[in-house]
């Protein structure tokens, strides 16, 4: 026996030591990489830069050195609003550029963002340089960006949505009564239908209004865009989008939103004639080129603060994490060479609690430097509130925000427990309220009491809070709140933002109440290097579940929703419903 332990030991001793040995190989490998050195490419003259738009495009973007090394000729799809109004920035001023070929692709990741791309091509063309889109099938959002370019050419065979806005809820209530599982509602606000998806097949009327009281106001907006991009008149394309007169290429051309069909090859044809002897240059080898920007010891910090709003810290590159989001904050407060602060908002909300926390961060910041907040696609509910206490608020005019209101709901698993799965639950109590959050039973009336007397509380505190940071009279805000949605034209004439406009405007802010002309833009959080990312947990396992959601089939949009109900702790500050505007 003691031999055949000894051997035992000696096997699994060897057995540990080649783990660990190839753990120390595997180290070594990839620390060769050096992927987080920045390798320096050279751009030639009569340079004409490619630039293909992800479909979901972050507010910041990550490196991604896997690309280049497995080569899956994808490097731009991990690109982010950062990097390529970088891009654009850069490229305007740089002798080397001639042009753009833009493809925007299948680009559907908000209707802001793409007036952010907007406002850098039109700075672009202000340099007497041209940019041309190409596109085999075009979005609505990724037509409105293309418009903008000085030339639009379609594919002969491709397709061009160009037929008003949908705005799709997926309503959970009947999945959850076959599952046994019913939701007891508290909330505030007339307009605060974050829950009705979990309490109702059908949308309210209210709720219904003010969707499409806000649909109208992004999309008038949005054809007028168009209508000035195009030199034509709003009513004949509100006309053409409204009867839905456009989806062929042959559609597009005769109702001239195009300017051409034509194939790629065609298209590069026409830039040959622009520039005989032209280099091709793609967006993600152009970031990698020398920068010779004017070096300046005063900075503005750009923190990004992108997702729902949650307690603690996050892992995951979705998602802001109140400890993780208000350790950069300060960061950036004390570091003596910054000297003003730009949060980009981009969150539907989420925690009221980690809402408000933050919020006190971004108040003590504003008493050491200027805060300024840029709005995005979205900065509702949550997000409105980390907002309204900072020094200005700017948002595009297609941004969605306000949903003033707060909710909370708990979930009454009986019959899956009880009679679908025979589980019974018992109780030895101490106290009346001892039990309230016993998941196999309705809450009773005074338990209920309770919990509506707490979202009463905290809807009051949002109300003061708004008041507060906007200067606004509480009875105002309370009449303009209700939980109702507004975009961002809205939101000006209702004085819940100061101005129309976006990153690049908030920058402008920031430096002139800074007191400084000259500075350079430092980002917050830093990028990741490529093995922090590998090995965060959190990340690896968000990828195979996007992985396993395509073999499937299914929305990730849908199932990102339910996996979000598990987040969901305590009052909620969120937006009535999942955007999703196409």
């Amino acid at each position: 026996m003691k031999r055949f332990l000894k051997y035992f030991l000696v096997l699994i001793a060897g057995f540990a030591l080649g783990i660990v040995s190839l753990i120390i190989i595997f180290a070594v490998a990839i620390s060769s990489f050096n992927f987080d050195s920045k390798e320096v490419t050279t751009i030639e003259e009569n340079s004409v830069l490619t630039l293909t738009l992800p479909t979901e495009l972050k507010d910041q973007g990550q490196d991604d050195p896997l690309s280049e090394i497995f080569g899956n000729g994808d490097e731009e799809s991990s690109l982010g609003l950062n990097q390529i109004k970088e891009a654009f920035n850069r490229a305007t001023k740089d002798s080397k550029i001639k042009g753009i070929v833009l493809k925007p692709g299948l680009y559907s990741s908000g209707l802001a963002n793409a007036d952010e791309i907007r406002s850098y091509i039109a700075e672009f063309r202000k340099s007497q340089k041209w940019i041309i889109a190409y596109g085999e099938i075009f979005t609505e959002q990724g037509y409105y960006i293309a418009s903008a370019c000085n030339e639009t050419y379609l594919n002969p065979k491709g397709m061009l949505e160009f037929n008003g806005l949908s705005s799709n809820i997926v309503m959970y209530k009947g999945m959850l009564d076959k599952l046994g599982v019913n939701f007891q509602v508290f909330r505030v606000g007339k307009f605060k239908g974050a829950v009705e998806p979990f309490i109702q097949t059908k949308l309210s009327d209210e709720n219904k209004f003010q969707i499409k009281t806000y649909l109208e106001s992004l999309y008038t907006y949005q054809v007028k865009e168009i209508a000035k991009s195009k030199n034509t008149s709003f009513d004949s394309l509100w006309n053409i989008a409204m009867k839905g007169e456009v989806f062929t290429a042959n559609d597009a051309k005769s109702k001239k939103l195009v300017d051409g069909l034509y194939y790629e090859n065609q298209v590069w044809d026409i830039v040959k004639n622009k520039v005989k002897d032209y280099k091709k240059a793609s967006v993600s080898k152009y970031l990698k080129s020398e920068d010779n920007y004017t070096y300046s010891e005063n900075k503005i910090a750009l923190i990004y603060a992108e997702g729902e709003i949650m307690p603690g810290s996050n892992n995951s590159e979705d998602g802001i994490g109140s400890e993780s989001f208000i350790k950069e904050l300060i960061k950036a407060k004390n570091d003596k060479s910054i000297k003003a602060i730009v949060i980009r908002v981009n969150s539907p909300g989420g925690s009221s609690m980690a809402s408000d926390i933050i919020a006190q961060e971004v108040k003590l910041a504003k008493k050491a430097k200027p805060v300024i907040i840029s709005f995005g696609n979205v900065a509702a509910s949550g997000g409105y509130y980390i907002s309204c206490v900072a020094d200005s608020i700017f948002a595009l005019p297609n941004s969605v925000t306000g949903s003033i209101g707060v909710f909370a709901m708990i979930a009454n698993t009986e019959n899956l427990f009880g009679q679908k799965l025979g589980l019974g639950y018992e109780s030895v109590n101490l106290g009346e309220m001892a039990e309230i959050w016993r998941p196999d039973q309705a809450l009773s009336p005074a338990q209920g009491m309770m919990m509506q007397k707490a979202v009463n509380e905290i809807y009051d505190d949002f109300i003061s809070i708004v008041a507060d940071g906007r200067h606004l009279d509480k009875s105002v805000v309370n009449d303009l709140a209700q939980g109702r949605v507004y975009s961002g034209k809205d939101a000006l004439n209702l004085k819940l933002i100061d101005g129309l406009g976006g990153i690049n405007r908030a920058l402008l802010s920031a430096s002139r109440k800074a007191n400084v002309k000259e500075y350079r833009v430092v980002e917050f959080p830093e990028s990741k290097s490529l093995i922090e990312r590998f090995m965060n947990k959190a990340n690896n396992d968000e990828a195979k579940m996007k992985s396993l959601m395509v073999e499937m089939g299914l929305n990730a949009k849908t199932v990102s929703e339910l996996k979000s109900i598990g987040r969901m702790q305590g009052m909620q500050m969120r937006l009535p419903w999942s955007i999703e505007i196409r």
